[in-house]
């Protein structure tokens, strides 16, 4: 097995930021983490008399020339093309190219221009951001899949899930900047192969086999600190109190990326009623985005609400009227401008052609759809879409057309009526449009029925988590005090809430006097709860509540590339973390590592770790000092780092069980009881 790292930067460039490259800090780290190959593959840029300097001083390994190069189709991606060193000459050639295309951190090639810069590209190691931002698009990668089958990945998640799924072969690499003082990274990719030609190294990369994490047992371990490998899956940290457990996971919290860490007592309630507010809002939380969703209509509604004012239509209606006895009380002082047809013409009335412009936008969504065109061709032909679509188009001109017309005709007409009004003594008829008030009536009407519906108690959604029932439920809001406390600041809401049980459109308008936002009205008139059942649908206690979090805080664990457990049981009974939390862990575990600081036999045996670590403190020359053991359960021995050993059934006990001694007492106790 050789351990590569293609993937190091040691010059700055415009996409990169501020760093000063040192050699010497390089050749420590090929020189501690006993590396065989590096790649030196800086942005957009090869520097031909760097690299041979860095290749004198590694003269004992295989050191690669390459550059890494944005390539894109509409975004730029990150793909790595490596060479042999003995084409350097050639090779800094075309990179010369590159570095004059790409001025910019956001430009990039094209598929055709790194052909045409590179020639065949068979003749390289071309590995691509593949599950790693800024990532090479698919079509580029399906293009070029006849001289790549791998790709860099950016996490362990990421490369257990690509090995598993049977993708690129994955390669992880540090992407790493060497400067003094630097931490060493510890990504880097175990190949089997022969020896490191270019081309023996592309032959071994193409088998997904023969890619690992670790030298050996390589498709269970991985490099998780300088000091200790831990397991793709499921591993169990044990030691004695001050051992160094804890630190452990600390440890690998700052060094990985990524992390889900739930914390010893993190979930334990030290003020109930303060638990019990904060359990609420984090449930509020992760369900706002199902409330915006379901409120969205009406929410819709408001905003056309919000434009109607009921007062000025009846002021329109009063002013007509009076406009209309004071014409037919005026008719003798009637005069040559004042009977002009003109006079008192009816202006055209508006047009919307909102209707058929949503029309069109849905004909060309059936016309673009492509997930569903099998179904959308078998119930109607796309020649008819196409006709359709310009039959709307064409009617969308005629009748904008004609809207313009009479906008241009009603503007004209405005300005006639207003000179011969300025010429008559005769009073005009004042405009109204008693169609436009009558609707607005009616939609007043109809959001009061809507308002009624809305403030109606209901279970809105019902969903089971872990054995947890989560409830979302409407309601009318009770009193002020509750207004006040949904919108979350100092506003007086008794004058509204007078209004909340009368007339829905008198609360609209009473709401726009207070502070609430416009976008956040629909939240004032109906009141959500939510309520968690445990099992037997009562609502959680105090206990469950926590119970419940740390459900929650495992299932958040899949957004995340590892999780760390840091000693469950200081907060929860054996029989939840058995037949609970177990059983997601280990679910869990099979898509990536998890690590649990324990112990308690439940956790630490009964959960069956695929791997365990084992931290203790001794006492050499008067000093502590930490060390780590680590094996698979099956192992008689525990190893460390420079080989010393312990058994594994002693540390077993010790940590899990309190001693043999006390095993054997108990197991006594219970064979009496079962007895």
């Amino acid at each position: 097995m050789k351990k590569v790292d293609l993937h190091i930067h040691t010059v700055k460039t415009i996409s990169d930021s501020e760093f000063e490259f040192s050699m010497d800090c390089l050749v420590q780290y090929v020189e501690e983490t006993k590396l065989d190959a590096i790649a030196i593959t800086n942005h957009n840029f090869f520097d031909k008399e760097q690299f041979i300097e860095i290749s004198e001083r590694l003269n004992n390994i295989v050191v690669f020339p390459g550059i890494e190069i944005n390539v894109g189709i509409t975004s730029a991606g990150h793909m790595l093309v490596i060479d042999e060193k003995s084409n350097i000459e050639v090779f800094g050639e075309k990179c010369d190219i590159v570095r004059k295309k790409i001025n910019k951190p956001d430009e990039f090639l094209s598929l055709d221009d790194l052909k045409q810069i590179f020639g065949d590209l068979n003749q390289y190691l071309l590995i691509p951001h593949y599950e790693k931002n800024p990532k090479i698009d698919n079509r580029i990668i399906n293009d070029l899949i006849s001289v790549m089958k791998y790709g860099e990945v950016s996490s362990i998640k990421k490369f257990i899930y690509c090995k598993n799924e049977n993708r690129l072969t994955p390669l992880i690499f540090s992407d790493w900047r060497p400067t003094n003082n630097s931490e060493f990274p510890i990504k880097q990719t175990y190949v089997d192969t022969g020896d490191l030609s270019l081309k023996s190294l592309k032959k071994s990369l193409r088998d997904n086999s023969k890619v690992q994490l670790s030298e050996k047992e390589g498709k269970h371990l991985f490099q998780v600190l300088p000091d200790l490998q831990i397991s793709t899956g499921l591993t169990v940290i044990i030691g004695g109190r001050s051992s160094g457990k804890s630190y452990t996971l600390d440890r690998i919290f700052e060094k990985q990326e990524n992390i889900k860490y739930i914390r010893q007592f993190d979930l334990l309630e030290k003020d109930s009623v303060k638990a019990e507010d904060n359990f609420t809002k984090s449930i509020e939380s992760e369900q706002s985005i199902f409330i915006q969703e379901y409120f969205r209509s009406f929410a819709l509604v408001l905003s056309e609400i919000r434009n109607i004012d009921l007062r000025e239509d009846e002021k329109c209606i009063d002013d007509y009227l009076k406009s209309l006895k004071e014409f037919a009380s005026q008719q003798s002082r009637t005069d040559a401008f004042s009977k002009c047809k003109l006079f008192n013409e009816v202006e055209f009335s508006d047009k919307n052609l909102s209707g058929l412009e949503k029309l069109i936008s849905s004909v060309e969504t059936l016309l673009d759809s492509r997930e569903y065109k099998s179904i959308i061709d078998k119930s109607v032909h796309r020649e008819q879409l196409t006709n359709l679509h310009k039959e709307l188009i064409k009617k969308h001109v005629e009748e904008n057309i004609l809207v313009k017309k009479k906008k241009w005709i009603n503007d004209l007409l405005d300005n006639i009526k207003s000179g011969l009004q300025a010429k008559s003594a005769m009073p005009r008829i004042k405009k109204i449009d008693l169609y436009n008030i009558q609707m607005n009536r009616k939609k007043v009407e109809k959001f009061n029925r809507v308002v009624d519906y809305v403030k109606t108690e209901k279970v809105i959604q019902e969903k089971d988590i872990e054995g947890f029932k989560i409830q979302v439920l409407k309601r009318k809001f009770k009193n002020a005090s509750e207004l006040k406390k949904q919108s979350g600041k100092k506003m007086a809401f008794k004058e509204a809430y007078n209004s909340y049980d009368g007339d829905a459109y008198n609360y609209l308008k009473k709401l726009e006097e207070t502070e609430v936002m416009d976008k956040d009205y629909y939240q004032f008139f109906s009141k959500i709860d939510y309520n968690v059942l445990n099992q037997y649908g009562y609502l959680v206690s105090g206990g469950e509540r926590a119970e419940y979090n740390l459900l929650r805080e495992i299932n958040d664990a899949l957004q995340y590339d590892m999780l760390l457990i840091d000693e469950p049981e200081s907060s929860f009974d054996n029989i939840f973390l058995k037949n609970k939390v177990n059983h997601l862990i280990k679910e869990i575990s099979k898509n990536m590592p998890v690590v649990i600081v324990t112990h308690n036999n439940t956790v630490g045996a009964s959960i069956q770790p695929d791997y365990i670590v084992h931290t203790k403190r001794e006492i050499k020359n008067g000093k502590a000092v930490f060390k780590i053991y680590s094996g698979f359960p099956g192992d008689h021995f525990l190893t460390s780092l420079n080989g010393d050993t312990i058994q594994n059934i002693d540390v077993t006990l010790d940590c899990l069980e309190a001693g043999r001694d006390a095993y054997e007492e108990r197991k006594k106790e219970y064979e009496i009881l079962d007895n």
